[in-house]
């Protein structure tokens, strides 16, 4: 039976809390002071412990100092309890390395929620750490890939960060992994069960649709907005449970910031158009490929927000600081190739990687970092044979590769240059079938560039 040790002054408050635990299937001690709590500590190692922010003898956090190194599972869980909560404290909790915290009068359904996600004895064997760490040694972390020293760094970041509810930010370059590294914190959390649900930013504020930003978010209610015929859930009902990701959060508008942060401080938000506070139950992580200090220093990202995210912040290197992981990734990606050829039945030997080229993997700069490798060598593979040789196998000369098969564009002296912009791009697009990351390799912009140029074309 798991066992919770609650440190709590107010008698009644920790009867309930108490007959709550009990209910759950803990054992309980208790204690209502600092002194009190330490006395306990001294005798056991508990599988939780939740602890008021305010006692008789000083704060809860200073109990931290005090907690086991390494109890059987891992790190701690420590719920902090409090009736005044605030930006300030959240994040001196979180960075103190507490699990969550919880606003009085305590919501039981969270709390119970939580408890849910509280690792029983030995649950994580020491069978199971010896295989990651032999699977970092190999280049494996979760769905992440490479053994070079900076990602290492955030491995073991990942690590100390995955198994608490703390809100994460990861920064990175366009293309450095970000969302692999989220699925990553998710898959190694107590959340890994609940769903991943993802929201691209840039997606939802370049291409407008019918329904709200606020309803996207929040859901709604019948009647809201014109159009809302029936009550919708948001992306924090969809994420219940598991984790949401909002992708590019500086593409974020700031009422919407403004309104997350709030939904993250209270742990509580409202359907548009409704009047009944729902419980959040997710865990947030976010991701900006700007630096998040000039972010701030901008105005796209709010500083609040910031801060409060930044308490577990993760930074991922660009592919050219990561040695030789370039290979790696290549490696990957080409067994990814042959495994789909042999599951859509298409005859033929596993196609084998040549060392010219792995050596041109490992001699370029990768600009556009994982994501542009991915699609070099997808396209490299579609154009060789039982071996790939090079890189450039799709290219089979300059002028071939631009002409693409004898497509041209004409263009009239005095054409205004948006008009030729927009014939070369669908030019461009026709002659590759459609294939966007294609297209914006061959027009030399990033996809997001073409995307958005898309977006504008389509606009007008």
């Amino acid at each position: 039976m798991p066992h919770a040790l609650i440190v709590e002054d107010d008698p009644n408050s920790l009867s309930g809390l108490s007959a709550i635990l009990a209910a759950d299937g803990f054992s309980v001690d208790t204690a209502t002071t600092l002194a009190e709590a330490r006395a306990a500590l001294a005798r056991f190692i508990p599988d939780v412990v939740l602890v008021d922010l305010n006692l008789p003898d000083g704060s809860g956090l200073d109990l931290l100092q005090h907690l086991p190194a390494q109890p059987p599972g891992g790190a701690l869980p420590v719920i902090v309890m409090t009736g005044n909560a605030t930006v300030e404290s959240a994040i001196e909790g979180l960075r103190h390395g507490i699990w969550d915290y919880l606003l009085k009068p305590v919501n039981i359904p969270r709390l119970r929620s939580l408890l849910a996600r509280i690792p029983r004895p030995y649950e994580l064997t020491e069978e199971v750490q010896t295989l990651r760490a032999t699977l970092r040694q190999m280049g494996r972390f979760g769905s992440m890939i490479g053994r070079s020293s900076v990602i290492q760094h955030v491995y073991d970041t990942i690590e100390h960060t995955a198994p608490t509810e703390a809100a994460v930010l990861i920064s990175g370059e366009s293309g450095a992994g970000k969302e692999v590294a989220a699925r990553t914190l998710h898959e190694m959390s107590r959340r890994r069960k609940g769903p991943f649900v993802v929201f691209d930013c840039r997606t939802a504020t370049a291409a407008p649709g019918d329904r709200p930003l606020d309803s996207q978010l929040f859901g709604h209610e019948r009647g809201a907005f014109n159009g809302a015929d029936q009550r919708e859930p948001g992306l924090f009902e969809q994420a219940s449970g598991g984790t949401l990701f909002i992708d590019e959060i500086s593409e974020l508008p700031q009422a919407q910031q403004e309104a997350l942060l709030r939904a993250l401080d209270s742990q509580t938000f409202m359907r548009m158009g409704g009047t009944n506070q729902l419980v959040t139950d997710f865990r947030l992580i976010a991701s900006t490929r700007k630096v998040p200090r000039a972010a701030v220093a901008d105005g796209s990202l709010n500083e609040d927000l910031w801060l409060r995210l930044d308490a577990a912040a993760l930074t991922l290197p660009p592919l050219r600081e990561r040695g030789d992981d370039a290979a790696l990734f290549a490696e990957a990606f080409v067994d990814q190739l042959n495994r789909e050829a042999h599951a859509r039945g298409l005859t033929g030997t596993t196609k084998l990687i040549a060392p010219n080229f792995i050596r041109e993997c490992l001699a370029y700069d990768w600009p556009g970092n994982v994501r542009e490798l991915q699609d070099r060598v997808k396209r490299a593979y579609i154009a060789s044979g039982d071996v790939l040789e090079s890189l450039h196998a799709d290219e089979t000369g300059a002028a071939g590769a631009r002409e693409l098969n004898g497509s041209r564009v004409q263009v009239t002296v005095g054409t205004p240059l948006a008009d030729v912009e927009e014939m070369l791009i669908r030019a461009t697009l026709d002659a590759v079938g459609g294939t966007r990351h294609r297209a914006a390799s061959l027009l030399g912009i990033s996809p997001k560039t073409l995307y958005n140029k898309l977006q504008r074309m389509r606009l007008n």
